[in-house]
């Protein structure tokens, strides 16, 4: 070839994605200034030169190996810690399980998806990493989170399709028997547990369990096994408690968000040596109830859920401060118009909450509460195509337009693409694709292959929420494709990294 057609040197990775990520912030700072948010410039610049700096440092194979020492510790202990709070949660109740670390079960089941699919990524001995994918599949059971299980799914399944690629039928063991466990797991959880129980709370007969909150009292004392309860063979407990002086609640149960439309009705039996009086509540609807010596059922209106409220089962006083002294015996809180048969058929160490959230004839490809907030970001788009609303205007503006739905409205778009043209308009979205594409332009077929789980959980999980912007999320992602940035063609599909 002559020397003055011969094709210039590809530019150097880092020196792409540097040029990129400059050129998406002018696009980023563009739309930003014309709507007055000087915020959103220096947030901007700072989540770039970030990611660009990870990347440089990536460019270290000092760096490479603790970025992937990392990224395992991190997945295995949050995997972990996962489980093993899902057993043995304190008194802070299940909303602390379900949210450790991050405040949300959503973003906790995210963070383990991303974490195992970038050790995925990095990790140097694979067959490690087919036996993370059982252990992930339980501690994301345990956040009850339905998009991250998808995720998780889709993620694996990529991965497996690899391994077979690549001939390595030995790694196919780990992840084969995690599919058909939960398969298994899945159908009799279903028939065993769903259909045949309609209580939705995780204790419904044991007061002293880790899902009863009682740290809102000034004190709640439950004696178990202490007098015959309302049916043959039954045992009731007693329940001696003193709500605050501002405050009548004595214990609580959360079950999750209400669905929107559907009625709920709370019910318990109770009795007293000394006649009282205690408050149910759903709370969506409540009553108060004269507790005498004999059994009776307390049992709520049913109630509408609006997609909002928390699905909640509390025993209040009728007065602040007030105390009881009675006894109790099945908890119930139920999908329907009145209350049903009391069953309690759950084993103990399955908690209810995760059958709920699992409940298979509820989970559809386009849930209602997405549509809507959706919608609210296609029409705010709409109204500012070409710079957005702007980042620190954008969580009001969502809320103005979905609080119709949910009480107190929805601040994002649970949607990565939807939520950047809502904000920043289709210039801030070009500046974001552009830094996507020059990034991904680098990559190799190693890479590529090693971080195609990963991407096809980002995609998911990004579809239908919005958890890149979290740190447990961002980080372990950012630092498994940083590894793979500009790593030669030549390298060795499946070897550790060494360039």
């Amino acid at each position: 070839m002559h020397p003055s057609r011969e094709a210039a040197p590809r530019p150097a990775p880092l020196r792409r994605i540097a040029l990129a990520a400059l050129a998406a912030w002018v696009a980023l700072s563009v739309s930003s200034l014309v709507v007055d948010d000087g915020r959103a410039v220096a947030v901007t610049g700072a989540v770039l030169a970030v990611g660009v700096a990870v990347v440089a440092a990536a460019r270290a194979a000092a760096f490479r190996r603790v970025a992937g020492f990392a990224v395992v510790a991190y997945a295995v202990v949050l995997a972990v810690a996962t489980v093993v709070a899902g057993a043995t949660s304190t008194d802070a109740g299940d909303g602390a399980r379900i949210a450790l670390f991050t405040g949300n079960p959503n973003d906790l089941g995210a963070a383990l998806v991303v974490a195992c699919a970038a050790w995925a990524a990095l990790a140097a001995k694979r067959r490690y990493v087919a036996w993370a994918w059982p252990l992930v599949a339980l501690a994301v059971l345990n956040t009850g989170s339905r998009t991250s299980g998808g995720a998780l799914l889709a993620a694996g399944a990529v991965w497996l399709a690899l391994a077979l690629l690549e001939r390595r039928p030995r790694l196919l063991l780990a992840p084969v028997a995690m599919v058909a466990v939960v398969a298994i797991a899945a159908v009799a959880w279903q028939r065993g547990v769903v259909e045949i129980s309609p209580n939705l709370l995780a204790a419904p007969s044991d007061l002293t369990y880790r899902a009863w909150r009682t740290d809102l009292a000034e004190r709640v004392e439950v004696v178990p096994d202490a007098v015959d309860g309302p049916f043959p063979g039954t045992r009731g407990q007693r329940l001696v408690a003193q709500a605050l002086p501002d405050s009548r609640t004595l214990v609580l149960q959360s079950t999750g968000g209400s669905e929107p439309g559907v009625p709920y009705v709370a019910s318990i039996f109770v009795r007293a040596d000394v006649p009282q009086e205690l408050v149910l509540s759903s709370h969506l609807a409540q009553t108060t109830c004269a507790v005498g010596p004999e059994w009776t059922r307390c049992i709520t209106p049913a109630a509408p859920g609006d997609g909002y409220t928390q699905a909640q089962f509390y025993l209040r006083t009728p007065d602040r401060g007030g105390a009881v002294d009675l006894y109790v015996f099945g908890a119930q809180y139920e999908v329907g118009t009145e209350a049903s048969p009391f069953l309690d058929v759950r084993p103990a160490w399955l908690p209810q909450e995760m059958v709920r959230r699992y409940d298979l004839r509820r989970i559809s490809l386009l849930p209602e509460s997405r549509r809507v907030v959706w919608a609210a970001a296609i029409d705010l788009a709409r109204d500012h195509p070409w710079f957005g609303v702007g980042l620190t205007a954008a969580p009001d503006a969502f809320r103005e337009r979905t609080d119709e739905h949910f009480p107190g409205g929805v601040t994002y778009a649970h949607h990565l693409w939807l939520q950047l043209w809502a904000v920043f308009g289709v210039v801030g979205v070009a500046g974001a694709a552009l830094v996507a594409v020059a990034t991904l332009s680098t990559l190799h077929r190693p890479g590529w292959a090693r971080l195609a789980p990963l991407l096809v959980a980002l995609t998911l999980l990004h579809t239908w929420d919005l958890t890149l912007f979290e740190p447990e999320v961002a980080l372990p992602a950012l630092l498994a494709v940083a590894a793979w940035v500009g790593v030669p063609a030549a390298s060795a599909a499946g070897a550790p990294i060494t360039r």
